[in-house]
């Protein structure tokens, strides 16, 4: 059982090299900018750190607005050596980070709680100090007392958080369809597609994505400031209303929404240009199939992009001329890292049967040990069955040693690789021939590859 870590005010001192630093917790209360002088010098922080504009009033009172309403645990780390002329005020942190709680999807109507990680960022001037790994060890801390079996992040730089257990853990592509001909299928598409008012859509949209989030392994729970982004009506980037986003909306037989899209024209040479899209929901493959058909066959439009396709998509496969589809871009969405193996592997749907012993290896020590994942009764048992022993590495205290095969287990593998393995974004033999898995036999690995494998590929549209 997971609990909700009270997000009260507090604070501690450290030094390194030769700087001082204080780290402090807290979070944005129910007032605006008058009110939250912190929440607003952390904010302004981020987007420096992202390399952002500076945030506008509206900005500000937006985030905060969604930081205290989804009760997000804001932490930011503050020089405490003096100030130079010029140089940025002590009030600005020289480090940020947050985390906030959630819901993954594992299968249909199958859910675990996550603790989101976010926002994380490490004034250059500032950096190899630590920073980074005191806020991410003490917030999974954190997290891992508080019940919570698996944490989860987007990652803006990927060689960064393989050191702190996580594992890319689902794909997505950015692909582009040539639309000057339309979208021929092989079978006729679903439903019917109409235009749409934007700020219908907005009051349309969370109950079609939570129609989605429920069914779609690898989604995650989105947090409320996404309606006014996907339909226009205020651009996080800008800190104002984009009026190039237009909408529409998918209907069943019985007129019922069941898909949206949002969509903006990027005019290239003469009337002609290519539309990108915002967001793209619906539970069903099919809705999705005919949202692109509409895309594809709006007028002057010669091509269509989609930043957030699935990893493998049904539209190409749909489609008369597959060459038309192209992948400019394939990169992983979601990283996860678990902290308590027994919940998460418990949580998780099985197809086959088969019981493994697996080593993992946790140089935080959350999911360090021996476990045995048994499938083979009517029900899954998921149980540590001891300590896995002591190498070289762990006493050299590196952040990722090295794994080894212990006596007793069939597998082996560092914990960020059971990240990726969990939603069955990865086969374990790939991992193995990356070197990644060590196996007591062959056999062994065709039993964890049967015992992870999924019926379908996971898929997460919701960055954060």
């Amino acid at each position: 059982m997971t609990t909700h870590p009270a997000n009260e005010p507090r604070s501690e001192q450290y030094s390194a090299k030769g700087n001082t630093y204080e780290v402090k917790c807290f979070g944005a209360g129910p007032g605006g900018i008058d009110e939250n002088a912190e929440a607003v010098e952390w904010l302004r922080a981020v987007s420096q750190g992202f390399h952002g504009p500076e945030p506008s009033k509206e900005s500000l009172e937006k985030d905060l607005a969604w930081l205290h309403g989804e009760g997000v645990r804001l932490r930011a780390v503050y020089s405490q050596d003096p100030v130079p002329p010029a140089a940025l005020s002590d009030e600005r942190p020289v480090a940020t980070y947050c985390s906030w709680d959630s819901s993954l999807t594992l299968g249909a109507q199958t859910q675990i709680p996550a603790w989101l990680v976010s926002e994380v960022t490490v004034r250059p001037t500032h950096a190899r100090r630590g920073i980074l790994r005191r806020m991410m060890t003490a917030d999974l801390t954190e997290a891992h007392e508080a019940g919570f079996a698996i944490a989860a992040l987007t990652a803006s730089e990927a060689t960064i958080y393989g050191r702190f257990g996580f594992g890319a853990g689902t794909f997505n592509t950015s692909v582009a369809v040539a639309a000057e001909s339309g979208l021929k299928l092989k079978a006729p598409s679903v439903g019917r597609v109409e235009m749409a008012d934007n700020k219908a859509v907005a009051q349309l949209a969370p109950q079609i994505f939570e129609d989605f989030h429920e069914l779609t392994p690898g989604s995650l729970k989105r947090t409320s400031k996404w309606w006014d982004y996907v339909s226009g009506q205020f651009d996080w980037h800008t800190g104002k209303a984009d009026p190039e986003v237009r909408t529409a909306v998918h209907y069943d037989g019985n007129d019922r929404a069941d898909g949206y899209v949002s969509y903006k024209f990027v005019r290239g040479s003469g009337f002609k240009g290519t539309l990108e899209v915002v967001d793209l929901v619906s539970p069903s493959a099919q809705v999705r199939i005919a949202l692109w058909e509409y895309l594809c066959g709006l007028d002057l439009v010669t091509e269509v992009r989609h930043p957030n396709a699935q990893m493998e998509d049904p539209l190409m496969w749909g489609m008369v001329d597959m060459a038309v589809y192209e992948v400019r871009k394939r990169y992983e969405r979601l990283w996860l890292r678990i902290l308590d193996p027994v919940a998460a592997l418990s949580a998780r749907p099985y197809r086959s049967h088969r019981k493994v012993t697996v080593s993992l290896v946790d140089s935080l020590g959350f999911a360090d040990g021996l476990y045995t994942i048994d499938t083979t009764g009517q029900q899954t048992v998921v149980e540590r069955v001891g300590d896995r022993p002591r190498t070289d590495d762990d006493a050299a205290g590196k952040s990722m040693p090295r794994v080894e095969l212990p006596d007793g287990a069939d597998v082996a593998m560092n914990i960020d690789a059971l990240g990726s393995l969990y939603l069955g974004a990865v086969k374990a033999s790939t991992l193995y021939y990356a070197g990644l898995i060590k196996v007591r036999d062959l056999d062994a690995l065709d039993d964890l590859q049967s015992l992870m494998s999924t019926s379908e590929h996971p898929y997460c549209i919701s960055p954060f």
